[in-house]
């Protein structure tokens, strides 16, 4: 009983990747959201469904982007870390760690998009940079360790 257990609660768990500092974590397939343990910032988890028009700065979440028929969005920048399925408009830069599924109606319109897989229905609008296979870089060791406290200004240890 002990290891059903176990294997349910490791089954239950996902690993996510900071949007902000690229650190990456696991956390409860559950969590709706989280704070990053490595920059602190807020973190959205939970899966995005757009239905209607959606006009924001920025569209961030760890899951999952869902643009329906009728749905437009309208973002500075749009990331997802498992990917987006669109049947209706995007507008802006989009970054994504997972696949991108446009149908035959989407469109998109940005500076650029950023993806591991692109999939492109016949009839898709397509218009600005695409790069594909994108993957976000990994954030360098100095980048992830607290800063050195020991060489603050007017130490006089440091020339």
């Amino acid at each position: 009983m002990a290891k059903s257990a176990a294997t349910s609660a490791a089954a239950s768990k996902r690993e996510i990747r900071c949007y902000f500092c690229g650190h990456r974590f696991g956390v409860s397939t559950r969590t709706m959201s989280v704070p990053c343990p490595h920059c602190n910032k807020a973190l959205k988890v939970e899966d995005i469904t757009v239905k209607s028009y959606l006009p924001v700065n920025d569209l961030q979440t760890c899951g999952r982007i869902t643009i329906a028929k009728n749905g437009r969005v309208v973002a500075k920048v749009i990331r997802s870390g498992d990917g987006i399925d669109c049947e209706g408009t995007l507008e802006g830069a989009i970054e994504t760690d997972g696949a991108i599924s446009l149908t035959d109606k989407a469109s998109w319109k940005g500076k650029s998009l950023l993806c591991k897989s692109l999939h492109i229905a016949d009839g898709t609008k397509l218009i600005g940079y695409i790069k594909v296979p994108w993957q976000r870089p990994e954030p360098s060791s100095a980048a992830r360790e607290p800063k050195n406290k020991s060489q603050d200004i007017g130490d006089e240890s440091t020339p």
